[in-house]
């Protein structure tokens, strides 16, 4: 039984835009009888499935468009200022010896082999906020920033798009579609630079 549900919540969207698609043609079909002329009926046909189809899909096309294009021109690894390090954080090569996380109270955790200490003067969170209520798509990511003065340092900025009412309202998976992010880890590293100071 589990796995014919698990079955339906993948291919549920499948299944509501065939029905959907059904159902236009048929309505198509009901009021295009109605009319006389043979060319009436083409157009007529073509002009009421393109109707109902726009206004049963026509946001979640809309949608997936502005989801790409964000996701194309906005989203990604954003520095704004960058952090140095002293050398214990670095190897001979220049190459970063840690990892960054986010500890308890959005606290800045490092981890340098087995040893792990919080670096008070950052703050590292993730963040979702609203972006367009029209389009049903958040602006989400990690954001990394000085404690004290509360500039943000740098993040990661992707969206999430929440399909069209017909996927939101019929569907039973209520997950989002978000931009492709990749090398997620990478982005603190672009922040944090090897000291430059002699001592």
């Amino acid at each position: 039984m589990d796995a014919l549900f698990g079955f339906a919540v993948l291919t549920g969207p499948l299944w509501l835009i065939l029905l959907t698609l059904l159902l236009g043609i048929g309505i198509a079909i009901v009021l295009v009888k109605r009319l006389k002329q043979k060319p009436a009926k083409f157009v007529g046909a073509i002009g009421v499935f393109v109707i109902l189809f726009l206004l049963l899909f026509g946001d979640e096309i809309a949608g997936r468009i502005y989801l790409s294009y964000l996701c194309s021109t906005e989203a990604g690894v954003k520095v704004y200022q960058t952090v140095e390090l002293p050398k214990e954080y670095w190897d001979e090569e220049g190459r970063a010896k840690f990892r960054v996380y986010e500890g308890d109270n959005h606290k800045t955790m490092f981890l340098i082999g087995t040893a792990k200490f919080e670096d008070t003067r950052f703050e590292y969170s993730m963040y979702a906020e609203p972006f367009s209520s029209f389009f049903h798509i958040d602006k989400t990511g990690f954001r990394l920033r000085e404690r004290e003065s509360r500039k943000i340092l740098g993040e990661v900025l992707y969206f999430r798009y929440w399909h069209g009412w017909l996927a939101r309202n019929l569907s039973p998976d209520r997950s989002a579609t978000s931009c492709v992010m990749k090398n997620l880890d990478k982005w603190k590293f672009n922040i944090f630079k090897p000291s430059t100071s002699k001592q």
